[in-house]
């Protein structure tokens, strides 16, 4: 494997999401540094996925070619990137040089409080967590919907065309939209196709190797930030929380569909991510929202994760409407704001619009 393309991994799926995340971290008025960047990584990610999912549907539907899909995606990750640049300058320059000293003596004095068994728990979570990324990367996990999924994004590399070519025979496809006519709802095979092209891998490679390495952390980031809010931001309880996640989730294979399974094995595939990452992103964000009363800037995410969801599976376009819907009712009744209930609701409505074709595809 080229070490350019494990470098461009690291680019696509770390620094690039980070930097885009500057601008939700900065809108959300994040302080503190870790849960900036585990919010800024995970935020990221959600909205290189929401971009794909915008893109991607109408380009397929009017049967273009795959370079020119990744052409416009980079266009617009570029055009994020430097919203995010032009805020940090913002911040840079606007912010009181005074303040930034009391924020850094607080944090000093924080950290003298710490115990040592803060950093061996940090440490020892950290190293679960590396290993867990590290297996399924070093070793492969393959399965029946390689025959699917993974030709599918081989023959948009090699022919130049989106959910064109019939996955099992390889002929090409006059009359519709992928081997089924969901495909298009929730393309995350063309997704996955465009960052190969991106990275220059392989599509096997891209999907067994390199991606679950990458991945894998960020779904523990999730984990992480959750933990902030549960455990009101004791690091020590934070990170014994990770640990004890890991130790369920590495001997939770007692079958193909178990949340073990999806997140250690399988995270590369999209009804995997949205078991792995989407439903914990949604909690993580309605813990946050129902935190407060009235409308909270954490909900200008929610119709993102309705496009992001929507990209990698039919599942996705399913279950966020569901789980927005549970937790629409769920603030009603605790807040009694309508208004704040219906805007929940109402984030839902990308996922409805693609559910309508998705339904279409299979009825």
């Amino acid at each position: 494997m080229k070490y350019q393309s494990v470098l461009s991994m690291f680019l696509l799926f770390v620094v690039i999401p980070v930097w885009i995340g500057v601008i939700w971290v900065n809108f959300l008025r994040i302080k503190d540094r870790a849960e900036a960047f585990f919010m800024a990584w995970i935020t990221g990610i959600v909205t290189m996925f929401a971009v794909g999912q915008i893109v991607l549907v109408p380009l397929i539907a009017a049967e273009a070619t795959l370079t020119l899909a990744v052409s416009v995606i980079k266009m617009l990750y570029t055009l994020l990137a430097v919203i995010s640049f032009y805020l940090l300058l913002e911040h840079i320059f606007g912010c009181s040089l005074e303040a930034e000293k009391k924020q850094a003596r607080r944090m000093n004095a924080a950290d003298e409080k710490k115990s040592v068994f803060t950093a061996v728990f940090g440490v020892a979570a950290a190293v679960l967590i590396f290993l867990q990324a590290f297996v399924p990367a070093y070793y492969q996990h393959i399965d029946d919907d390689d025959s699917r999924f993974v030709a599918e994004e081989v023959s948009a590399v090699v022919h130049d065309t989106m959910l064109k070519d019939d996955p099992i025979s390889d002929r090409f496809m006059y009359w519709d939209m992928g081997e089924t006519r969901k495909d298009l709802a929730s393309p995350w095979t063309m997704y996955v196709a465009a960052c190969c092209r991106i990275v220059n891998l392989a599509p096997a490679v891209f999907s067994h190797t390199l991606f679950p390495f990458f991945m894998i952390p960020i779904c523990y980031a999730v984990f992480f930030l959750i933990g902030c809010i549960l455990f009101r931001d004791d690091r020590e309880k934070v990170f014994l929380f990770l640990i004890f996640l890991s130790v369920l989730l590495i001997w939770d294979y007692t079958s193909t569909h178990t949340s073990g399974s999806m997140l250690l094995l399988r995270i590369w595939q999209g009804k995997a991510l949205v078991a792995g990452f989407f439903i914990p992103v949604l909690l993580l964000l309605f813990y946050r929202i129902l935190q407060q009363r009235e409308s909270v800037r954490e909900m200008a995410l929610l119709p993102v994760v309705s496009f992001a969801g929507s990209l990698v599976s039919g599942i996705g376009i399913v279950i966020v409407p569901i789980l927005l819907a549970i937790y629409g009712l769920v603030d009603f009744i605790y807040y009694r704001n309508l208004k704040k209930t219906l805007a929940v609701w109402m984030s839902a409505a990308p996922c409805g619009i693609y559910l309508v074709y998705y339904l279409n595809g299979i009825i």
